[in-house]
């Protein structure tokens, strides 16, 4: 069976929850130039394959394993840079969180209305593990990562992310549903087609029930990180001529 258009926007926001600030930047036209890695104490950005420019959370400036001496405005205007970039982490963490949650409310609540208690338990441990594995892909020793990727690119990467959750949800829980009624179809009395078709459209009502409130987040917390994505590019530009030295690693281009 194939997934209906409803289902598919889930796929699109599970896959934007985690890819949040990515698909956010293909979205507004915004290429990343260089590859950032944002710890816990540390800001990291890359250039030709090694660590070029090192923010601390004292505001200290590293380039090249160089300490550049600041005056208190330059340090001002690296602490306001990492907050910044700081920021989308919990943002996109709190996405696919909601996003998550919602796959699994949702298979519990049908599962609740078959009177199949776990029917879709394989299904949810799958997206999960399709969840973790989109995440480790954007981090790296601990750390996030922003890979160094044009805007077709990050546009091309995202639409990959979305195809392959699609590809896991149509398998596992459309599979899944369909296994389960036809079950206790047999346990009362025998598949009967017509009320299989009947029972998968009531899931679709479900589906678009679900759905359509939480669009209206998604829609919202993604143009929130579009917008942000926006404003961090202007930062940057203020943090560059405050700090000439690091025009030559810029991140964001417009």
């Amino acid at each position: 069976m194939k997934p209906t258009n409803k289902f598919a926007l889930m796929a699109l926001a599970c896959a934007t929850a985690l890819s949040a600030p990515l698909a956010s930047a293909a979205q507004c036209d915004i290429s990343i130039k260089s590859e950032v890695h944002i710890g816990d104490s540390e800001l990291e950005i890359e250039h030709q394959g090694e660590t070029a420019v090192v923010m601390d959370d004292d505001n200290h400036l590293y380039i090249h394993g160089d300490k550049i001496e600041l005056d208190p405005d330059q340090e001002q205007a690296i602490a306001e840079y990492r907050d910044k970039i700081n920021s989308y982490v919990p943002k996109a963490k709190q996405m696919a969180e909601e996003s998550l949650k919602l796959a699994e409310d949702i298979m519990d609540d049908i599962a609740v209305s078959l009177d199949m208690p776990g029917a879709f338990d394989d299904a949810k441990v799958s997206v999960k593990e399709f969840f973790d594995g989109l995440q480790e892909k954007y981090s790296e020793n601990g750390d996030w990562v922003l890979p160094s990727v044009d805007t077709d690119e990050l546009q091309k990467s995202w639409q990959q992310d979305i195809d392959a959750l699609m590809a896991v949800l149509n398998e596992e829980f459309f599979e899944s549903a369909f296994n389960a009624l036809s079950a206790k179809m047999d346990q009362e009395g025998g598949l009967n087609l017509s009320e299989l078709a009947d029972s998968m459209s009531e899931l679709k009502a479900k589906f678009d029930e679900r759905l359509k409130a939480h669009e209206a987040e998604v829609e919202r917390q993604s143009q929130e990180l579009c917008d942000s994505v926006g404003d961090l590019a202007e930062e940057e530009k203020a943090l560059h001529e405050k700090i000439p030295a690091l025009k030559d690693y810029q991140v964001f281009t417009i």
